[in-house]
């Protein structure tokens, strides 16, 4: 956190040096200000600035004026600021010996005074000129509110960068302390806990009520027309909200004798409509850096991309409200003086009124309704104008280009966001790389690239796509999803993310291991490294040539993922299968990724995994990997490309539960046989299976024989059976979530055991699930809640 703080602070005292101007010059600034409406006759035709250098009786009357209005350090100061001024302009400041003479003691107490708006600029004067008391004063109080206003407009802007330190600082140490505990005291049991840690009990409570909890449990995650995933990320959304309507709405100067603005109204218009346009583009870098893939916020934090996605929405309401009052308050002091329509045409205001019409334009296509029903035209129209927003940003503030202070500032918050987006993009590209190319050093250099297979199983109504990774140095972990291209289709520049639901070492592709080995034949080769039963007719010697041969043929990682197609590229990828007799189809896939954070569930005694449909894709991988972990091959680390690290930290699950709801039995039966196999046969592993699709007749006929004589299967799970070699029952409805979890709590109380849930399923199911761990949480079980996004 303490790195993120004095960042903040740094920026923030920064910008108040750079773009404020300093106090010790306000008095000479006032004065000089005061003396631009002051016209004098000896004043040169080639503006403004050249008067103040060079015109003697304006400089005579600007020195004059310091000596009685200023302090001494404030009189050199700014002498100092205007000298360099007129150098930067091309101009050279009167030295004060060439006019001392009319600045003695006598000649000032001499001179001419002058009030606000005594002399009119059409009659210019012909003497030196000293400004009344209430003259400075009026002016030097507007220069000071405006001065003090610009710097308030920039801190309230830089407020929001130093709130987000704070919460992600948090977010850090929190996430140093679950590595603390999981990887240094391997997690404790219940009573262990109770001596680590102290303050139990209020650790408990913040995970109850922020970590868990939703912002209202009675309603679920809806709260207004906002969706969060719990108490936590509620309040620090609505606590940004806050931060940002106080710092538009609070600190206004405003006073009837303004030399600027002399109307109050205006002048508090005036500062809302600056104030709310830097803010709003102070919040611009905030949106990229929480859009992006490859955040390295999510990294430090652990925080997954859901919950980025929902400071990033907020923080878009946010800029785009401040954009739209600031438009709005700018166009009413347009038209509250003459010709607003002439001011109206400039390009910086087309620009800026572009910008923000565009932003406007962006939230609409955001809405979670479009969101997921059009998600590539989303994403493309998300991209083209949020491209056409900072171009129309840039030309707004163009103005400002070369100007040494606002110029430096605007542009800051706009080619921040430019880095950040070409920084994303860059690492996406290596990532393709890294996943999709390897050079092979053999005697012939060999490129080996990503090639897949799509297979559709019409009964489960799913896509198994398998893809044989072209790098090898990819090492899958639990929790990891990947974005996936189809880069010759029309649209190649789209990608998809889906969770890794498996993966495998095969045999190399270009490699046929059965005509590679070795024979008795063979008279290149030394025989007495052949098998005794090696034959090339005999299968079973083929096999243990394979065997003998495995630790030498190089292996290649196979990725599966499961899609349910729907809507766009899902619903084209299987009708690409259709056209095949055997409804698989050799589709060309890049990937991108790995992307995700691996859950510690290793390091709990009770592990409780909860499904819905294809979410089974997140808690297959941590099956896997409890097996992997327990099992005693790990000891050798044998294998190219297998995990060689897992031996260091073995798992701590004793029992492991899965609850997996599903429409289609195919799909339950089809993974029963394959990935889940080598669980179902342990003792440490219990499964329950549900299929929500309505039973035909002969399921009802077959189900007969299961019911009891109080059971109805029309209100109570009926149970159907799998061939035997994979058999498993299936129960037909949904589980009692709240009861299970429940359960599952207590059971892991009475045996003084470490528990952890892990959901991943539709946003109902895992509301479901989170209001029960919830319940469970605050009878006082101690449960670790995770949520593995389901939706995008």
């Amino acid at each position: 956190m303490r790195p993120h703080v004095a960042l903040s602070l740094t920026l923030c005292a920064a910008l108040a040096a750079a773009n404020v101007l300093p106090v010790n010059e306000r008095c000479v600034t006032s004065i000089q200000t005061a003396y631009g409406y002051i016209a004098f006759a000896t004043s040169p035709s080639n503006g403004h600035y050249q008067t103040k250098c060079e015109d003697p009786l304006k400089v005579t009357s600007i020195y004059a004026a310091s000596d009685v209005f200023c302090k001494p350090d404030e009189r050199a100061t700014g002498i100092r600021a205007l000298e360099t001024l007129c150098r930067e302009l091309g101009f050279n400041l009167i030295p004060r010996e060439q006019l001392a003479e009319n600045l003695t003691e006598d000649a000032i107490h001499h001179m001419r005074s002058a009030d606000y708006s005594e002399l009119s600029p059409a009659d210019p004067v012909d003497v030196p000129v000293l400004l009344t008391a209430a003259h400075y004063s009026r002016v030097f109080r507007t220069i000071d509110t405006w001065a003090y206003e610009m710097w308030t407009h920039y801190a309230y802007g830089y407020a929001g960068y130093l709130y987000w330190a704070i919460i992600l600082g948090t977010g850090m140490v929190h996430r140093l302390v679950q590595h603390f505990l999981h990887f240094r005291h391997d997690h404790p049991s219940q009573r262990a806990i109770q001596r680590y840690l102290p303050f139990r009990q209020a650790s408990h409570w913040v995970r109850t009520h922020f970590l868990v909890s939703t912002m209202i449990p009675s309603r679920g995650r809806e709260f207004f027309w906002w969706t969060f995933s719990n108490r936590g990320e509620a309040f620090i959304v609505i606590g940004f909200w806050a931060l940002s309507i106080a710092a538009c709405a609070i600190n206004y100067r405003a006073f009837p004798e303004n030399i600027y603005f002399p109307p109050v109204h205006t002048q508090i218009i005036r500062y809302i409509a600056d104030r709310t346009g830097i803010i709003s583009f102070a919040n611009l870098p905030l949106l990229w850096l929480f859009a992006g893939r490859n955040n390295i916020c999510a990294w430090a934090t652990g925080w997954n991309f859901a919950t980025f996605n929902v400071f990033h929405r907020h923080v878009a309401w946010i800029a785009t409200i401040q954009a739209v009052v600031h438009t709005v308050t700018y166009l009413i002091l347009f038209f509250e003086n003459l010709n607003p329509w002439k001011k109206l045409r400039k390009p910086y205001l087309l620009w800026g009124i572009l910008a923000t019409v565009l932003m406007v334009l962006i939230l609409p296509a955001a809405v979670n309704w479009f969101r997921h029903r059009a998600y590539e035209t989303f994403l493309f129209i998300h991209i083209i104008l949020s491209i056409g927003l900072l171009v129309g940003c840039f030309y707004h503030t163009i103005i400002f280009e070369g100007k040494e202070y606002w110029g430096q500032a605007y542009w800051f918050y706009l080619w921040l966001p430019v880095g950040i987006w070409f920084f994303d993009r860059f690492l996406r590209l290596v990532r393709v790389i890294y996943c999709n190319l390897h050079v092979r050093q053999t005697t012939h250099s060999q490129v080996q690239y990503t090639s897949s297979l799509a297979i559709y199983d019409k009964a489960a109504d799913l896509i198994q796509l398998e893809v044989m990774s072209g790098s090898s140095s990819l090492r899958p972990r639990p929790g990891q999803y990947y974005f996936l291209y189809q880069p010759f289709r029309l649209t190649g520049w789209e990608s998809h993310p889906f969770t890794l639901g498996s993966w495998s070492y095969e045999v190399g592709r270009n490699m046929s291991p059965l005509t590679n080995l070795p024979t008795k034949d063979d008279e290149t080769v030394d025989v007495s490294q052949i098998p005794l039963l090696s034959d090339d007719s005999s299968s079973g010697s083929r096999s243990i040539q394979m065997q003998q041969t495995s630790s030498t043929v190089p292996r290649e990682l196979k990725l599966i993922f499961w899609i349910r197609p729907y809507d766009g590229w899902t619903r084209h990828l299987r009708r690409e299968c259709l056209k095949s007799p055997d409804r698989t189809s050799n589709v060309s896939i890049l990937l991108e990724g790995p992307y995700g954070h691996e859950s510690p569930l290793w390091s709990y005694d009770s592990v409780l995994l909860i499904a819905g449909g294809t979410g089974i894709a997140s808690a297959v991988p941590y099956i896997n990997d409890h097996i992997a972990r327990s099992s005693s091959t790990n000891d050798n680390g044998d294998g190219e490309g297998e995990d060689k690290d897992k031996d260091k930290i073995r798992t701590r699950i004793q029992d492991m539960q899965l609850i997996w709801v599903t429409r289609q039995q195919a799909f339950l039966r089809g993974l029963a046989a394959r990935e889940l196999r080598p669980a179902l046969a342990r003792d440490d592993f219990r499964a329950s299976f549900y299929s929500t699709l309505p039973l035909t007749s002969s399921q009802r006929q077959r189900n007969s024989n299961f019911t009891s004589s109080h059971t109805s299967p029309t209100n109570f799970p009926a149970r159907e059976e799998l061939e035997p070699e994979t058999e498993i029952e299936i129960l037909h409805g949904r589980p009692n979530l709240e009861k299970q979890i429940l359960a599952f709590a207590h059971g892991a109380q009475s045996s003084d055991s470490s528990a952890a849930v892990l959901v991943c399923g539709p946003a109902a199911m895992a509301g479901e699930a989170r209001a029960a761990v919830y319940l469970a949480m605050r009878q006082g079980y101690e449960l670790k809640y995770v949520e593995e996004s389901f939706s995008w």
